[in-house]
């Protein structure tokens, strides 16, 4: 899975079970560690990290729904 997000100031890329934020510095961080902090976890991450946590967990979770409704639609399981 590749994910990213565009901001004016940024660029997140998503890629496999890394984060990468690029915002004048590259900063890296572990996934988990990133959908923990957004799902209410305390973390040691680089701020720049903590502020699109909630935007990547948003945005994995839009990619989820899809795929769930396709499993349910032809009654298999769908990766």
């Amino acid at each position: 899975m590749k994910i990213r997000l565009a901001y004016p100031d940024k660029l997140v890329v998503v890629e496999g079970d890394k984060v990468l934020v690029f915002d004048g510095k590259l900063v890296e961080g572990e996934l988990s560690e990133v959908m923990a902090y957004a799902e209410g976890s305390q973390a040691i991450l680089p701020e720049e990290l903590k502020k699109v946590a909630m935007d990547i967990k948003r945005a994995i979770e839009a990619m989820r729904i899809p795929i769930e409704v396709r499993s349910r639609e032809i009654g298999v399981e769908a990766y």
